[in-house]
């Protein structure tokens, strides 16, 4: 990528390029020692999700909801997390 001139990494959620994200999955069932294949079509596993992507079907994009923020909001709406005691006369 330094030898290449305007190169402009950028992320892009699998959500976005199943295929790719299909493809890599299938990939890693595999080994294949540093060779690259090319295909000159989509495989059959992919069919389905290569004709949603051309006909620009949108997914909504799900992620986990424990992470740092909800944590911080969650202390924030709580005060003070308080935690139980290990006295015996509870």
């Amino acid at each position: 990528i330094h030898r290449m001139d305007r190169v402009i990494v950028k992320h892009i959620y699998r959500e976005q390029n199943r295929v790719a994200d299909a493809l890599a999955k299938e990939a890693t069932k595999e080994v294949f020692l540093n060779k690259s294949r090319i295909l000159s079509v989509p495989p059959m596993f992919v069919n389905d999700i290569f004709w949603a992507d051309i006909l620009g079907t949108e997914l909504v994009r799900t992620f986990m909801g424990c992470n740092i923020d909800t944590i911080v909001h969650n202390i924030t709406t709580m005060g003070v997390l308080q935690y139980p005691s290990n006295d015996s006369d509870i």
